[in-house]
């Protein structure tokens, strides 16, 4: 395709096949497909990078399209990885993020044939000079393993702490209420789920039909719109309760925040050309709690202890800590 292309034949199109186009390798092949390595001025920051060390996905979930349009689950080699990781930290990033429709489930083999998954490149990439902070999303359930656990708790970078085997820890995660058939019974066990979990916070979204899903093919969207905006609302208020309880027993507390740059308040008194001795920053915990308070545009990029002296249901309020 692009021997067309500086062949002088015009724009391309390139169509991956379907899931059942052809052979798995063959359909893999046809959605095979990596991020480029981002230059600095293309990353959230200069300092915060995004890696993508799987595509696809293999879960056939009955309400999701995306296993037909992004194809087989594949994970990227780990020598690519970690070589894009250690570039990214020799040019000033000190967080990085990876990336996977069900990172969790990632595994792929090296050069030498050796089967690489999580919590093998987790302990790589802690090694690399200039790294501070490790995270990674979206986690399949099924596939949070105890090995996986046990190599966030051992390694001083990973910011995910989970439950028994790792203390401190903050789980976010997603719903989907109104589901064909839900009803107020399945709905108050979801109620009773977030109760007791008590995540950090929960995206929450009504259902809705897409085509060419198992939901799609098998079920009838029968809930009334009224009903997924009520629960939506209902499940969404409970959420907001916890967060603002959990978030409140941090108060006194001191915090460690990669600044991230002025807040949105910052950058609107700037955009009014309203003078002010300090600026508000906004930055964010190792799990992820989103910190403001004033400073200097010269700690941005860096990781800074704060005192936590008040906060909402998301977001944390403190001072630095300058002793």
């Amino acid at each position: 395709m692009i021997d067309k292309i500086n062949n002088g034949e015009g724009k391309q199109i390139e169509v991956s096949l379907g899931r059942k186009d052809g052979t798995r390798d063959q359909i893999t092949r046809s959605h095979e497909s990596f991020d480029p390595l981002r230059d600095p001025e293309m990353r959230p920051t200069p300092f915060q990078a995004y890696v993508r060390i799987q595509i696809g996905c293999d879960k056939f979930c009955t309400y999701c399209i995306v296993p037909s349009v992004r194809g087989p689950e594949q994970g990227r080699s780990p020598e690519d990885i970690i070589q894009e990781c250690r570039h990214l930290a020799e040019h000033g990033t000190v967080e990085i993020t990876l990336v996977g429709q069900t990172v969790n489930s990632y595994k792929a083999k090296d050069s030498s044939g050796k089967l690489w998954r999580l919590a093998d490149l987790l302990t790589e990439l802690q090694a690399i000079d200039g790294l501070e902070r490790i995270k990674f999303v979206t986690n399949y359930p099924k596939d949070m393993t105890r090995e996986l656990l046990e190599s966030v708790r051992d390694l001083s970078k990973m910011m995910d702490r989970i439950r028994e085997i790792v203390p401190g820890y903050a789980v976010s995660s997603d719903f989907i209420v109104g589901f064909c058939g839900e009803t107020e019974e399945d709905f108050q066990k979801t109620v009773e789920l977030v109760e007791e979990c008590r995540f950090k916070n929960s995206f929450i979204f009504k259902y809705s039909e897409r085509e060419g899903t198992r939901g799609a093919e098998l079920f009838i969207d029968d809930i009334p719109h009224h009903v997924k905006q009520q629960r939506n609302n209902d499940l969404l208020a409970i959420q907001n309760r916890i967060s603002l309880e959990d978030n409140q027993k941090l108060i006194g507390d001191t915090v460690h925040v990669l600044v991230e740059g002025p807040s949105k308040t910052a950058v609107k008194k700037a955009d009014k050309g309203e003078a002010s001795h300090a600026t508000q920053l906004i930055g964010r915990t190792h799990c992820d709690r989103i910190v403001v308070f004033d400073g200097n545009p010269r700690q941005i990029g860096k990781i800074l202890p704060v005192v936590v002296y008040d906060c909402h249901a998301h977001t944390l309020f403190g001072e630095v800590v300058t002793q």
